[in-house]
C-alpha cells in the first residue's frame, strides 16, 4: 500500500486585468492543470477578464490521482480622471490640477510637485508660436496594487506683444492729444488719460501712462 503524493497548487494568485499571463506553478511537476482555457501541460493561462478564476491541478494515475486546486483573482483597474483640458496664461502663476481618485501623481513638463499637482505654466512654456500644449499624466494605484492612469491637455498662452508707442513731450497747457497703442482695442491708464488714450496735461514733470491690451482668443 502506497501513500498518495501530497500535491500543493500554490498559493492563491492575486493580478490586475492589464497582466498579460500569469503561469501556475505546483510542487511537483508531471500533472495537469485544468480550468477556464488554462494551458494544461505548462500551468500559463492567458489573462483577459475580471473575476476570479479556480484551476485544478492534477497528478497520478488510478488510486493515486490527486488534485489541488488554487484561485486567481484577476483585478480591474482602477478608473482614473485627469479632469477637462485647461489652459492658462505663461504668467497665470502656479496652478494646481485635481484628479480622481485622489492621493494619485502627476508627472509632466511644468509639474513642480507631483504629489499635490503643482503647475508652473512659467516652466512649461509657452512656445515659439506663442501657444503650447503640454499633455500632463495623472497615475494612481489601488489597493490591489493595479495602476491606471489619464491625461490632461494643457495649453500654455504666451503673453501678447503690446507696444504704447514712443515717449512724448508735451508744453503743460490744456491741450488734449490721443495716444495710439499696439494692439488696437486696448485701455490706457495713468493720470490725466482716458481709457481711450486721450491725454490732457496736468502739470510739468514726467508722467507715466500704461497702454494694456489683452487677447481675446487667450484672454492673456
Amino acid at each position: 500500500m502506497l501513500a498518495p503524493p501530497v500535491i500543493d497548487a500554490g498559493n492563491d494568485v492575486s493580478v490586475c486585468e492589464d497582466t498579460a499571463s500569469v503561469t501556475m506553478v505546483a510542487n511537483q511537476s508531471g500533472g495537469i492543470w485544468s480550468g477556464n482555457g488554462i494551458n494544461g501541460s505548462t500551468g500559463l493561462y492567458a489573462v483577459s477578464n475580471v473575476g476570479n478564476y479556480v484551476f485544478t491541478y492534477s497528478y497520478g494515475t488510478g488510486t493515486c490521482l490527486v488534485t489541488d486546486q488554487v484561485t486567481l483573482t484577476v483585478n480591474g483597474l482602477p478608473v482614473v480622471g485627469a479632469g477637462n483640458d485647461v489652459s492658462y496664461c505663461v504668467d497665470a502663476g502656479l496652478q494646481t490640477l485635481v484628479g480622481s481618485p485622489s492621493g494619485g501623481t502627476w508627472s509632466g513638463i511644468g509639474i513642480t510637485n507631483g504629489s499635490s499637482g503643482i503647475f508652473d505654466p512659467s516652466i512649461a512654456g509657452s512656445g515659439s508660436s506663442g501657444s503650447l500644449i503640454h499633455t500632463i499624466v495623472y497615475s494612481y494605484v489601488d489597493g490591489n496594487s493595479c495602476e491606471n492612469s489619464d491625461t490632461v491637455l494643457v495649453t500654455v498662452n504666451g503673453l501678447p506683444y503690446v507696444d504704447a508707442g514712443l515717449d512724448t513731450n508735451l508744453c503743460d497747457q490744456l491741450i488734449s492729444i490721443t495716444l495710439s497703442g499696439s494692439p488696437f482695442n486696448g485701455t490706457w491708464s495713468g493720470s490725466g488719460i482716458t481709457l481711450g488714450g486721450v491725454y490732457t496735461p496736468n502739470g510739468v514733470g514726467t508722467t507715466n501712462l500704461v497702454y494694456s491690451y489683452t487677447d481675446p482668443s487667450t484672454s492673456c
